[in-house]
């Protein structure tokens, strides 16, 4: 059986909640951790430590199996799709406006780390109209405009980083707001599970860019066959 390995942030800790081993056609692991960002982040540090994700919080049809993922899993995968972004572009490009820069570090660094694996990147999750932290001060906010305008820096690097270097194409944000049905992220998306404002996504949203990240999967899959 083919295997697929995602790495992002804790939106990926909550998509990988929809996994069903016993109904895929791929074995998949998805990693994901709060916070992870390309800025700072060091992958290759992250697989020598073998690097623990967040476990799940709930999911109706992966209970009962292992909630952590650790990031050697990726060594067996036959695509590696990764899912960065969302985190500096919320706090940290709308100052420092330097995404060419942050994609180009990150894009390398997945190639150094897995040089002979086939690779899928994932455009980031799209930034909420609110800032939602948990308590007022815990990071610098944007307005939706600064966010919007570093966003679409970061795409348009990513999209450029992976032609120059005969990467397949990244999967696009476009997909993911076509997978949710919504043209723009709104507090009305999130979750109530936590007692402070949060930005993650309830469970209908997570399982559809669940399915869509399966879709996609599938389709490079089946052109390695």
């Amino acid at each position: 059986m083919k295997k697929v390995f995602i790495f992002g942030d804790c939106h990926a800790a909550r998509i990988w909640e929809w996994y069903d081993p016993k109904n895929s056609k791929f074995d998949l692991k998805i990693w994901g951790k709060a916070g992870t960002r390309v800025w700072g982040h060091d992958i290759q540090k992250a697989y020598d430590l073998n690097d623990r994700s967040w476990g799940t919080e709930s999911g109706p049809k992966y209970q009962g199996f292992e909630t952590y993922i650790h990031f050697d899993e990726s060594k067996d995968a036959d695509l590696i799709m990764p899912w960065l972004g969302y985190v500096d572009i919320r706090q940290h490009l709308p100052k420092y406006k330097n995404a060419s820069e942050i994609v180009k570090e990150y894009v390398d660094d997945v190639l150094k780390v897995f040089p002979d694996k086939t690779i899928k990147f994932i455009e980031p999750l799209p930034q909420f109209t609110e800032m939602l932290l948990k308590f007022e001060g815990i990071s610098e906010s944007y307005s939706y405009e600064s966010r919007q305008e570093a966003n679409q820096e970061f795409i348009d690097a990513l999209r450029l980083e992976c032609k120059s270097k005969g990467l397949l194409e990244p999967l696009s944000q476009d997909l993911i707001y076509k997978a949710t049905g919504r043209f723009e992220f709104t507090t009305d998306m999130t979750h109530d599970k936590a007692p402070h404002p949060v930005d993650g996504l309830s469970d209908r949203y997570n399982e559809s860019i669940y399915k869509l990240f399966v879709r996609e999967a599938e389709k490079v899959l089946q052109d390695l066959a």
